[in-house]
C-alpha cells in the first residue's frame, strides 16, 4: 500500500487524504483535483494469503469500488506470474475482469507489466495518454509479467 497523500479540500481547504471520498470536515464529495504524480500508484497485492482465484477476484473488485471516486487513477495490480511457469490462474482471471470491467465504466485503460518496457508499442502508448505515469514506474515494475497497471477512469 502507498502513503496516502493530503491534498487540500476544494470547499473548506482543510486537508483531506486523496483516497477519501468525502472531506472528514465539511463532508464534501467533490472530485479532487490531484496530479498523477500526487496520488501517485496505488498497489494493490493480490498474493498476499496466497488466495484461490475467486477470492482474488473478490479483492480486486472491492478495491475497484473503493477506488472510484477518489483521486487515485494509477493502480498496481500485483498478481503474481504463477509457479507453473507458463502464468498464473489469477493473472489470466484479472486480466479477463479487466475487461469487463472496462465495459462497465470502471477503468480507462490497463498494461500488462511484461509490455511495461521502452520500446514496446503499449509502453509508448500508457506514456502518451499519461506523461506523468513515466516517472511513476519503477524498476521492478518493467517487463514484469506478475503485475498489471490499471488506469481508472475519472468521474
Amino acid at each position: 500500500m502507498v502513503k496516502q497523500p493530503s491534498v487540500l479540500c476544494p470547499d473548506c481547504g482543510n486537508p483531506r487524504g486523496a483516497l477519501e471520498k468525502s472531506c472528514p470536515f465539511c463532508g464534501s464529495t467533490e472530485q479532487l483535483a490531484v496530479s498523477k504524480k500526487a496520488a501517485g500508484i496505488y498497489t494493490l497485492n493480490l498474493e498476499i494469503n496466497l488466495p484461490k482465484v475467486d477470492q482474488a477476484i473478490e479483492k480486486f473488485d472491492q478495491a475497484l469500488s473503493e477506488l472510484t471516486g477518489t483521486a487515485v487513477q494509477l493502480v498496481k495490480v500485483i498478481h503474481g506470474y504463477g509457479s507453473s511457469g507458463q502464468g498464473g490462474r489469477i493473472k489470466e482471471a484479472i486480466r479477463q475482469e479487466l475487461i469487463y470491467q472496462r465495459r462497465d465504466h470502471l477503468i480507462h485503460s490497463y498494461f500488462a507489466g511484461e509490455d511495461l518496457l521502452p520500446g514496446k508499442a503499449s509502453y509508448q502508448d500508457l506514456v502518451k495518454q499519461n506523461p506523468t505515469v513515466k516517472q511513476l514506474l519503477t524498476k521492478d515494475m518493467l517487463g514484469n509479467p506478475g503485475i498489471t497497471l490499471v488506469i481508472l477512469k475519472r468521474a
